[in-house]
Formats: C-alpha cells, structure tokens, sequence
C-alpha cells in the first residue's frame, strides 16, 4: 500500500475527531491505532432514536452526524463511518450483517442481521475490525484464527462454527471473555457475541450511496423490533480512560473497571421528572460530550 502523505478534507477531519495526529494508514497496527482511537471517542447511544429525531443515513449523512456535529450512534453509524475512513486509505474492506445473542439472558438470538461489523482483507487475510459493539472492543483487527486478542475491555476471538443458529448459514461466531481479575466469575469465561459469515457481503455502501442504505435498514429493524431493546430506554456507553466503561440510563449512571468489574453506582431521583433529567444531562455532557435532552422518553 503507497503512503498518502496529502490527505482529504474528511480523513483531516475524522484525525480531528478521533485526536489523532495525521498520517498514512497502511499497515495492521495504524488501523489498531485507529480502532483505538474510535473506542475512546464515539460514544455508544441510541438517543435519536429513542427521542424520534432518526432520519435516513447515507454516507453524508453519517459523516455530518459522527465527524462534524460530534455524535455517537450504535453500530450501523459508528461502524460504518470507520468504513468510510479506512476504505479512503486502499484497504479491501466489506461489511457483513450479523446476528447477536442477547448479551443479558444469553439463552437466545436477537434480530437477524441488526449488527453491521467490517471485514479487513489484508496480505492475503481476513480480519474482523468492529469498533461498535457496545463497549466490548477489540482495539486491534481479530484474525479468523482463534487467535485471542486482549485489550482494556476483555479477551476476543473467532471461530469457526456450523449451525450456531438454526435455519441460518452463519459460519463463524465472535466470542469475547473478561479478565481472570473480572468479577463476577461467570464473566471470564467465553461468550457467544454474534454469528455472521465473512462472504456474505453488504453492498458497498460507498457506490450504493441511496438513502435504502444497509444503515437505515438496520435503524429501522431497531426501531420495529417488537422487544424495544434499543427504541424506547436511553443508553448511552463508552470506555473512559482505557480503564472504565461508563453506562447511563435514564435512571442511573454506572462506572465500570474493566479489571475487576467493581460499580460505581449513581441512582437518579426518578420520583422528580425535572431533576432526574437535570441529572441524565449533566452526565451525558460531562461523560459523552453529547448535547443535552429536552425530555426523557416515557418508558
């Protein structure tokens, strides 16, 4: 891969974002930096979805949303914008819809195709690089080799798999752990994240730049899914300081230490509408650098 030592006005931009220095990305290592730097910035959330201020997503939209006016977003955003940016550096990079086990229950599998991850081809091998699966992120490319690739938040690999999900060709699963250090102790062993198969791709979202875009399709199987998982409770997560996940909900923020799991807990006043909301807004601007809302959704 020839360096590119004049970059474009979105590349200028998205090094901006990510507080990132500019420079070539060409190898495995300066798309980790990256990945890293995406982790530590774009904040997990769904409020535009949950306050009804989605609208279609193309390319522009999701570079305006996420670059320029500062956003976060779930997976078809934060995913997708990574897309964007690593393609404009010549990287074979696809995207492959997935399918996620229910990460509270883990006794089920949720909406088919509803999680939109990246697949890196490079030197000849895959490498799965997704920057939006919550807070559980990898920081580095995982190769298709079960090979287990650590990072601040936990332990990642992939495997092979047939029939992981019945009536669905998925041929590989991504699994992800805690730390030995990790409490409770049902964290540290190995659990299903989600199913997909590497050679069924999306379209290429940059030459099918239309408004029915894979990222609107995912939006709307999020805000039709009859569970409500993600359309009516605010949520809103990231890593902070490479050492904690901060989650906030309308009713509460929690700090997580990604060693041993210990909460930090702080219960909103919900019996006072208007403080609670002073609450949840002081956090998602301190926390997330995230605009304050004008009214919590009604659960």
């Amino acid at each position: 891969m020839e360096p590119n030592p004049i970059f474009s006005k979105f590349q200028l931009e998205f090094f901006k974002r990510i507080k990132m220095e500019p420079k070539s990305i060409e190898t495995l290592n300066d798309v980790s930096e990256v990945m890293s730097g995406c982790a530590q910035i774009f904040s997990f959330e769904n409020l535009d979805v949950v306050t009804n201020t989605t609208e279609p997503l193309n390319r522009e939209v999701i570079i305006q949303q996420l670059v320029k006016n500062k956003q976060g977003g779930l997976c078809y955003k934060i995913n997708s914008v990574f897309y964007y940016f690593i393609k404009t550096f010549g990287f074979k990079i696809y995207q492959v819809r997935c399918c996620v086990e229910n990460q509270e229950t883990h006794d089920c599998w949720q909406i088919n195709g509803a999680h939109i991850i990246n697949i890196i081809e490079y030197e000849n091998k895959k490498y799965l690089a997704d920057v939006a699966f919550g807070c559980n992120l990898s920081y580095k490319p995982i190769p298709f080799s079960e090979e287990i690739i650590e990072s601040c938040t936990g332990l990642y690999r992939i495997r092979k798999v047939d029939n992981i999900i019945r009536d669905m060709k998925y041929t590989y699963i991504l699994e992800f752990k805690k730390p030995d250090s990790f409490l409770p102790e049902s964290a540290r062993l190995w659990t299903n994240g989600y199913a997909f198969d590497p050679l069924v791709k999306a379209i290429d979202i940059d030459e099918n730049d239309k408004i029915d875009s894979h990222a609107t399709q995912i939006q709307q199987l999020i805000i039709d899914d009859p569970t409500k998982e993600f359309s009516v409770k605010p949520l809103a997560t990231k890593v902070v300081n490479n050492d904690s996940i901060a989650t906030l909900t309308s009713n509460s923020f929690t700090l997580t230490n990604c060693k041993t799991g210990e909460k930090t807990k702080l219960t909103f006043d919900i019996n006072n509408e208007i403080k609670q909301l002073e609450q949840f807004n002081q956090h998602l601007i301190s926390i997330f650098n995230l605009p304050p809302l004008k009214f919590l959704p009604k659960v």
